[in-house]
């Protein structure tokens, strides 16, 4: 593995930080440092050939422990003797240019993995036993273009109408990990090329994207959201994309922006769609700015997929039959468990999605203050699915599993 050069927007300011050692340097550090430098390189190595997203290394009573995130599941990997784990925390903060004698930092680094450029944005937290480190992989590799996500035809249609609008809001929702910067991406993607200027406000920046301009806020510095929106704002822009839609203030802004002849992608924490539209209006966003700005709202979830080297059918129980409809004889799939998935049944992730248009009628609800059931009865007609039922369909072509959609949604029961 090589450390590639550190872009200066990706790096992150800290105080005094150590310089990221190079390969020469790697060699002719003293001998007690070379094990936890083997250490680190082969576990990152490891993780990137198995597809983790997340690398967390942490020290325990016992010792030191790594364990990789994998399809959204955490999986124990190695674990080392206890006296290695300061320098292997050492060499881990050298390599993000975090301060050594410092914890709780955040730092990031670029390295060469099998050929490929990688980033890893880099977390140190102190614990009772140690300091600990959370390693996210950031592979452009895995930027899938927007008809890759797991979007239905349908589906992808309302999506497509949405950010074909000239102007006005599109939130993305759904808890943390759940794939919202990845749909972001991909549609910032589809939108830019050199005739659009498309401007991102982010923290952190995460992946550098063609024909786009990408800022990162710093709080500690004053550059927050506000002062980023007022600042892109003056660049005459036509596509801005928020991070993410935090506060009253930020979302006010978002909305404003949007009601000026901009096309605003942002997302936000929500459980589906229509509570979207009414957390905005309980965060503090005026309603007719809700009404008059908000254009539409893509609610997502991650499920696993099956294994296809251990994909079996079966027959499905009856609790199975009733919730998914199933026709006489019709078969079920999972997985059996082997060493292509780590025993789980599941390899590699998909999107299950529900997309809202913001219909004249749901704008003329939005006004009143509406509770989420209201939008909901509006929302969910003949032909626009919901995520579960988007799930469910996913099962029936056997991509995924009943057990997984009710994992990810919980609003489900066999």
């Amino acid at each position: 593995m090589k450390q590639k050069k550190q872009s200066p927007r990706a790096a992150k300011p800290a105080a005094k930080p150590a310089e990221a050692p190079s390969n020469d340097q790697e060699v002719k550090q003293p001998a007690p440092e070379l094990p936890a430098a083997r250490w680190v390189n082969q576990l990152i190595i490891r993780a990137i050939r198995e597809q983790a997203s997340d690398i967390h290394v942490e020290q325990t009573r016992e010792g030191l422990s790594a364990r990789y995130r994998i399809d959204g599941v955490l999986h124990a990997v190695t674990t080392t003797e206890k006296d290695m784990g300061s320098a292997i925390m050492s060499r881990i903060k050298a390599m993000a240019r975090i301060s050594a004698g410092e914890s709780a930092q955040d730092g990031r680094y670029g390295a060469l993995v099998d050929g490929r450029e990688i980033d890893f944005m880099v977390s140190i937290f102190p614990t009772t036993y140690g300091e600990a480190a959370v390693m996210r992989v950031l592979d452009r590799v895995r930027l899938l273009p927007l008809d890759q996500l797991g979007l239905s035809a349908p589906v992808l249609k309302r999506t497509r109408d949405l950010i074909a609008r000239p102007h006005g809001m599109v939130l993305v929702t759904g808890p943390g990990g759940s794939g919202k910067t990845s749909t972001l991406y991909a549609i910032l993607n589809g939108l830019s090329n050199e005739k659009v200027n498309t401007i991102t406000i982010e923290d952190p920046v995460e992946f550098d994207l063609d024909h786009v301009r990408q800022t990162q806020v710093n709080p500690r510095a004053g550059y927050t959201y506000p002062v980023a929106l007022g600042k892109v704002l003056r660049q005459d822009p036509d596509v801005i994309m928020l991070g993410g839609v935090r506060d009253a203030e930020v979302a006010g802004g978002a909305f404003r922006a949007a009601l000026t002849g901009r096309l605003v992608f942002s997302t936000m924490h929500a459980d589906d769609a229509p509570e979207t539209v009414t957390r905005l209006v309980d965060m503090g966003v005026e309603p007719f700015l809700v009404a008059k700005g908000l254009e539409g709202v893509i609610a997502q979830r991650l499920v696993r997929t099956i294994c296809p080297a251990c994909k079996h059918s079966y027959e499905p129980g009856l609790g199975e039959k009733a919730t998914l409809g199933l026709k006489p004889g019709q078969k079920l799939y999972k997985g059996r468990g082997c060493t292509e998935c780590h025993g789980t049944g599941y390899k590699g992730r998909t999107g299950i999605f529900e997309v809202l248009p913001i219909t004249d009628d749901i704008r003329d609800l939005v006004a009143t203050r509406p509770h989420a059931k209201a939008v909901r009865d509006l929302a969910y007609k003949p032909g626009v699915a919901s995520m579960v039922e988007d799930g469910l369909e996913k099962v029936k072509e056997g991509v995924t599993t009943i057990d997984e959609v009710a994992r990810v949604t919980g609003k489900l029961k066999k």
